[in-house]
């Protein structure tokens, strides 16, 4: 039972640590052996290069030798002469194998082996020096092993006598090179030991950086706190000591004056970037609890500002919004929706009474009639509909403008896009923010058309164009123009030309910033035909570029 658990065990995934340690450790072991190959390789040619020369320097000394010349000119005279106690007695002061002298025949007349004397020489690689009068070295097995064999002839009066080989067995070979190379090896597992200490130090400044959790766990508790964060109704900001926003929860998001951007785009700007009201509480604070409050669009909220320490380290501060209407601003909303219920009654009961007028010329048969009037209450909307499927191609812009169109038909309000609309296609983070520039100058455009329709026949045209280098957005409407005393302010946040129970002053506030995220611009005028312009420049190069940073940043 204990064998199977432990066979059951080598399958069970390894910790972060276990596992760190061995990737890195056989990602080391196989860098370490791969050049200690290539090394040992290049230096073993070296080290047998050098064994060649040294076997050839000293064949050639002996080949110059006055007693081993003679004994080899007396051998090819007398045969069985013998040198052998004068060769070794040399070979003792070196380190090489054996010293081999012969004559013009190939006969030994010395050899380690005193039983070899007066034999052929073994091995073909004799037979070049001894016709040719040339010097060589050569890896070749003779009688007593593979070893490396130097050449030399023993020339006399010009004319090639015998010759002398100095060899050095390849067993040999292999214990000299690893006694020269020895503290190569030693700094090889000097290295990995290095190596292996520091994936240790790195490893425990990891775990403790990431409090002895696994990543597996920290990944989940980093899902899981996400989505708790959000999951809280009430608005929560966190700030860094530099006030730049570090967190923020979609509820958050959503009630600070960008609004309509996404998260990503709140995280490492200023406080006072969108709210300098909350941004000079927080930093009011001096590191202590406190609790003010603030109006943020159309709410007032009491804002709770705490100091976020670890271990007793100031890191920031968690800035929490409670909302804090007063009963006639709850009365405010509530006959909002009121209004708005009876307003959605009202347009039942208008298309019931069509729908009644349907059935009655049916039932009389009046088929022209029943064509006619449905035209009639079609025309415009197909015609809305039939423009933008032929001129836009943006999914996002297409269903901003039709939502736009509903709203001012419900609101009597007539709604014209120029017929020579023509916009592409975006990424959706491009498209979202286009839209949303969109919706709230459209948004302000039916108000004011609306708000002056006892002066104008409220009407809101829009033209869009991506034609040329530069996306063109253009609203313009028949309302009573900007104020003259807010008009040098109108895109400051909280300004703006509404009442009471409409106002927000966010609006194009956020419509400038996000022109400015693409360094657009943004103008407005008042035109000779006594309407209101509002005129949107963007480059398309500069959205290729916003595009690119964000795609950056994601990963």
């Amino acid at each position: 039972m204990l064998a199977a658990k432990k066979r059951f065990d080598l399958f069970k995934p390894m910790k972060f640590k276990k596992y760190f340690i061995t990737s890195i450790f056989i990602a080391m072991v196989l860098i370490l052996i791969v050049m200690v190959a290539a090394t040992f390789h290049i230096l073993k040619i070296t080290h047998d290069e050098s064994l060649k020369q040294r076997g050839l320097e000293l064949a050639s000394i002996l080949a110059m030798d006055p007693v081993v010349i003679a004994a080899v000119e007396h051998s090819n005279v007398t045969p069985e002469v013998s040198i052998r106690s004068y060769i070794e007695n040399l070979r003792a002061q070196t380190s090489v194998s054996f010293i081999v002298v012969v004559n013009k025949e190939g006969i030994r007349l010395s050899h380690p082996d005193e039983h070899k004397l007066y034999k052929p020489f073994v091995g073909d690689d004799l037979n070049p020096v001894l016709s040719e009068g040339i010097k060589v070295s050569t890896f070749a097995t003779g009688s007593l092993g593979p070893a490396i064999r130097s050449f030399s002839p023993i020339v006399s009066n010009g004319e090639v006598i015998g010759a002398v080989c100095v060899g050095i067995l390849t067993q040999k070979v292999s214990l000299l090179f690893l006694q020269s190379n020895a503290n190569l090896l030693f700094v090889v597992i000097l290295v990995l030991m290095i190596a292996i200490f520091l994936i240790i130090m790195v490893l425990s400044k990891l775990k403790h950086t990431m409090q002895y959790l696994e990543p597996e766990l920290v990944m989940k508790r980093l899902l899981e706190h996400d989505r708790i964060f959000n999951a809280i109704h009430d608005p929560i900001i966190s700030v860094g000591n530099d006030f730049t926003i570090s967190a923020i929860n979609d509820i958050a998001a959503q009630i600070l004056p960008m609004g309509s951007m996404s998260k990503t785009d709140y995280i490492g700007q200023p406080l006072s970037h969108f709210s300098a009201a909350l941004s000079q509480i927080t930093k009011a604070c001096n590191k202590e609890a406190s609790s003010e409050r603030i109006r943020l669009g159309k709410l007032d909220y009491r804002v709770c500002i705490y100091p976020w320490q670890v271990n007793q380290e100031q890191h920031g501060y968690v800035i929490i919004f409670l909302a804090d209407m007063a009963l006639n601003e709850l009365k405010k909303e509530l006959l909002h929706y009121k209004n708005y219920s009876e307003q959605l009654r009202s347009k039942t009961h208008e298309y019931s009474n069509k729908l009644n007028v349907l059935s009655g010329m049916l039932q009389l048969k009046h088929y022209d009639e029943v064509i006619e009037f449905i035209d009639h209450e079609s025309k415009g909307h197909q015609r809305i509909i039939g423009n933008i499927v032929r001129s836009i191609h943006n999914s996002l812009v297409a269903s901003i403008l039709l939502a736009k169109y509903n709203k001012a038909t419900e609101t009597n309000v007539r709604y014209t896009l120029d017929e020579d609309n023509n916009f592409q296609d975006y990424s959706k983070l491009v498209s979202e923010k286009l839209a949303t520039i969109l919706g709230n100058l459209i948004d302000n455009a039916i108000l004011a058309a609306w708000n002056n329709r006892n002066n104008a026949p409220p009407e809101v045209q829009v033209y869009i164009s991506d034609h040329s280098q530069h996306i063109i957005l253009e609203v313009q409407d028949s309302g009573a123009g900007i104020k003259p005393e807010i008009a040098d302010a109108i895109f400051d946040f909280g300004v703006t030309s509404k009442t009471d129970q409409e106002q927000s002053g966010i609006g194009l506030y956020l419509v400038n910033e996000l022109v400015k995220q693409f360094n657009g611009s943004l103008d407005w005028e008042y035109t000779e035909n006594k309407t209101t312009l509002f005129s949107i420049y963007i480059e398309k190069s500069e959205v290729k570029r916003y595009e690119a940073e964000s795609h950056h940043h994601d990963y």
